[in-house]
């Protein structure tokens, strides 16, 4: 019986390990559930953070590129809206009588010191015949510009016609005080 009493005790202490085996083993899957739980949780809370920073940027951008397309469109309309006044304002200039307009146009004259070609405006080339010394300025046909003149010479161009008077002359000094006035 002693053969039977060691086979005993080393079945015994094989069942014994065994089972403290089986013990570590689960605890240790316990353990590996637990630690993969809490790195999903926590991989969940990352990607929810990273959404949640992900719409927020996108809608600031959103707001902003909004924004940005409000401002232009206000400007685009403030532009549009000034553009008109600009050109009725050389629309009301051409239809001031010769009389008054004449001193304007001597100005404009005076300023030209080359000999060269006037191309009056329709409406004041009777004017501009009468007003241009014929030593410096020979008269052609007239342009299609509501008032005013060109005069080309063989060096130089010059436009004195009402509608670039207004845009180049009159617009560029008076533009921001206009637009205070308006707006």
């Amino acid at each position: 019986m002693a053969l039977q009493d060691i086979l005993a005790a080393i079945t015994a202490e094989a069942d014994k390990r065994i089972a403290q085996s089986r013990t570590q083993h689960q605890q240790s899957l316990t353990q590996m559930r637990e630690e993969s739980e809490r790195s999903l949780a926590k991989k969940k809370q990352e990607v929810a953070i990273s959404k949640q920073k992900k719409i927020d940027q996108l809608t600031a951008k959103a707001h902003t590129h909004a924004q940005a397309q409000k401002r232009n469109a206000v400007l685009s309309k403030k532009k549009e809206l000034l553009d008109a006044a600009f050109a009725k304002a050389a629309a009301e200039l051409a239809k001031i009588d010769d009389k008054e307009i004449e001193p304007l146009l001597r100005h404009c004259i005076k300023s030209i010191k080359a000999k060269g070609v006037i191309r009056p405006s329709a409406k004041h080339a009777k004017l501009l015949k009468k007003i241009c010394p014929s030593e410096q300025f020979r008269i052609e046909k007239p342009t299609d510009a509501a008032g005013g003149f060109l005069f080309v010479s063989e060096k130089e161009e010059q436009d004195f016609t009402f509608e670039h008077l207004m845009e180049h002359v009159v617009r560029p000094a008076h533009e921001l005080s206009i637009s205070k006035t308006l707006f």
